[in-house]
């Protein structure tokens, strides 16, 4: 069974945030899934790059009013 988590990265700037997503990624186990939420439109490229480059996934990528949701499994 996978576990849930959640990464507030909401007002957190480049590279700063990138930084700390992928930190967060190497304590979560394989199979875990993370929503990371940020309101940087450049980070959330970068960070989907990243996630295509890497072993781990995006599931899911959903945009609101203020911020933006992506659903990331670690691969």
């Amino acid at each position: 069974m996978s576990s849930k988590f959640e990464l507030d990265l909401k007002g957190v700037i480049a590279p700063v945030s990138l930084l700390k997503c992928k930190s967060f990624l190497k304590t979560m186990s394989k199979g875990d899934v993370v929503k990371v939420f940020i309101n940087d439109e450049e980070v959330i490229k970068d960070l989907i790059l990243i996630m295509k480059r890497s072993n781990d996934s995006v599931l899911l990528l959903k945009k609101k009013k203020k911020h933006t949701c992506i659903q990331i499994r670690k691969g």
